[in-house]
């Protein structure tokens, strides 16, 4: 299950607020049956990675520059180490950046558009 667009996020969303209600008037998610629940897990799934490409918290990178990022240093065959180097940071700042620990300041960003080749839309998502 993969959402789209927004006006999909927004459909599984409330699908998903219907399920939450439904667990709560049972007393228990756990008594919601099966199909219930298989349908509440994948659009908890859904909604968390469009999430996290989408709409990061304040800080993280998206999933989606995450991964181009990865993809670029894998496509160029450098190491992660080599490609910190060449952005213009320490390799924790960079493995930091990848996990989310730190944020994207517009230096970094541009080197990593500049030097990695990851395209402008993706690191201003």
């Amino acid at each position: 299950m993969v959402i789209k667009n927004e006006e999909e996020y927004k459909a599984y969303e409330a699908r998903l607020e219907i399920l939450i209600q439904r667990g709560t008037e049972l007393g228990d998610m756990e008594l919601l049956s099966e199909e219930d629940k298989n349908e509440f897990q994948k659009l908890s799934t859904a909604l968390d990675e469009y999430g996290k490409a989408y709409h990061p918290l304040p800080g993280q990178m998206s999933s989606l520059l995450t991964e181009a990022i990865l993809k670029q240093v894998k496509t160029k065959g450098l190491k992660q180490k080599d490609a910190a180097r060449m952005i213009g940071i320490s390799s924790t700042m960079f493995s930091d950046l990848l996990h989310g620990r730190r944020s994207l300041s517009f230096e970094v960003a541009r080197n990593i558009y500049k030097v990695l080749g990851v395209p402008a839309e993706v690191v201003l998502t």
